[in-house]
């Protein structure tokens, strides 16, 4: 060929070159005749739609679908890379899905290739042709379709395609699904601003309530309105209960005694105390942080926060019995309550640890509470008299009048000229 190609001969190239491929043919060196005719045919569509059919008898496309020209300036017979796409199907499901991604949609009739690979579909290879499936469809701007497949696969390129193509609107019955897929890829995209209301992924997350409180806990993050709160409540109270005491404290969107018996039910007595608090039952707060939390100093400081006598006098009552709490509010009353109303309740020959530190620490401390009282009734006097003078020599310094000066009272000119 390269001897005609420089000297001329009887024979041209094409006709040497059609010998030659059927010699290959002959030899079934097919990947040598694939090359020679990208190298003798190029971009001559006629020469290729008619040679291609001698591969097409020994099943041998799979050689020449490699070389076969796909660009704007030789594009074949739609009916060829059909065949191709064929030979591919039926022995070699892999590189069938290949020539798929690989291809343009516009070179073959995709409508065809979709019916041919539902009609040779098996399950051995069903991956494959799911994915191939998914594909095509999306050629085809069946959406819907190519969504299913994806799921069937457990394909996370899923999430693409609904970016790619805006398909926000057609994925409200998948959303469970998706979910199960990759939980942190969909609900952000469930997130997304605008694009799926929240009130329509609740409504399809009611039933499997872990993923609605994976979704929720995330919207709480973007979205300040509480419209969910009062489903975080129970939601956090079964997944979470450690963010269940920060949520009751920062929200004020949930029904309390509602979120109460949720915590009653589970034992929280953390979040019973708050709630409690929250709806003015504080004696049965400060009875639980005693009884059941045994933490006496949470109770000192409970009381602190509620400044209430009823309180202090029930603190009190309780620790007459026990000295170790005697010990703790003794270090804890002061500035508070009158120590007197504590020490009063001391019985008798009581043995109580520590009480003698205690008593010279909470002294101590009153003494430096009346020091600093002291301290500030003197600033105050001294002040006091200070801002007097002040006021007095403002009050008794004289005032410049003009003509246009008027009274303050009457209205009338303070200066009048003679007539």
């Amino acid at each position: 060929m390269d001897v005609i190609a420089k000297n001329g001969g009887k024979y041209s190239i094409v006709t040497v070159a059609r010998l030659y491929l059927d010699h290959l043919l002959s030899l079934q060196q097919y990947d040598e005749a694939a090359r020679l005719c990208l190298r003798a045919f190029q971009n001559d569509k006629q020469l290729w739609e008619e040679e291609v059919y001698k591969f097409v008898k020994e099943k041998q496309l799979r050689s020449v679908s490699a070389y076969i020209p796909r660009t704007a300036d030789c594009r074949l017979n739609p009916h060829v890379y059909e065949m191709v796409l064929y030979e591919y199907l039926q022995l070699d499901p892999e590189g069938f899905l290949g020539l798929i991604k690989e291809w343009e949609p516009g070179l073959y009739n995709t409508k065809a290739v979709i019916n041919a690979i539902n009609d040779h579909f098996n399950k051995k290879d069903a991956n494959i042709l799911l994915e191939a499936l998914a594909i095509l469809y999306s050629h085809e701007k069946e959406y819907d379709k190519a969504l299913t497949m994806y799921l069937k696969l457990q394909h996370k390129e899923i999430f693409e395609l609904i970016k790619r193509h805006d398909l926000y609107s057609v994925i409200k019955d998948t959303i469970v699904q998706l979910i199960e897929l990759d939980s942190e890829k969909a609900i952000q995209m469930l997130l997304e601003k605008d694009k799926i209301p929240a009130e329509d992924v609740v409504q399809e997350l009611e039933g499997r309530e872990e993923f609605l409180y994976r979704y929720l806990d995330a919207y709480d993050k973007i979205d300040s309105s509480g419209k969910f709160h009062w489903k975080l409540v129970k939601l956090y109270a079964v997944y979470e209960p450690a963010k269940l005491l920060p949520f009751l404290k920062r929200s004020n969107n949930y029904p309390i005694q509602e979120a109460f018996n949720i915590c009653k039910d589970k034992l929280f007595y953390p979040e019973m105390v708050y709630l409690l608090g929250r709806m003015g039952n504080t004696r049965e707060a400060l009875s639980i942080i005693i009884h059941k939390l045994k933490d006496i100093q949470m109770a000192i400081e409970f009381c602190k926060e509620h400044d209430d006598m009823d309180l202090w006098n029930d603190l009190i009552n309780e620790s007459v019995e026990k000295p170790y709490i005697m010990t703790k509010l003794l270090d804890g009353i002061a500035g508070f309550i009158n120590p007197e109303l504590l020490v009063n309740k001391i019985k008798t020959g009581q043995e109580i640890p520590g009480l003698k530190n205690s008593i010279i620490k909470m002294l101590c401390g009153f003494s430096l509470q009346v020091s600093i009282q002291d301290g500030c009734n003197q600033i105050l006097v001294s002040d006091y008299f200070n801002m007097h003078e002040r006021l007095a020599k403002v009050q008794q310094r004289a005032m410049a009048v003009s003509v246009d000066t008027t009274c303050g009272l009457c209205r009338r000119d303070i200066i009048v000229k003679d007539q």
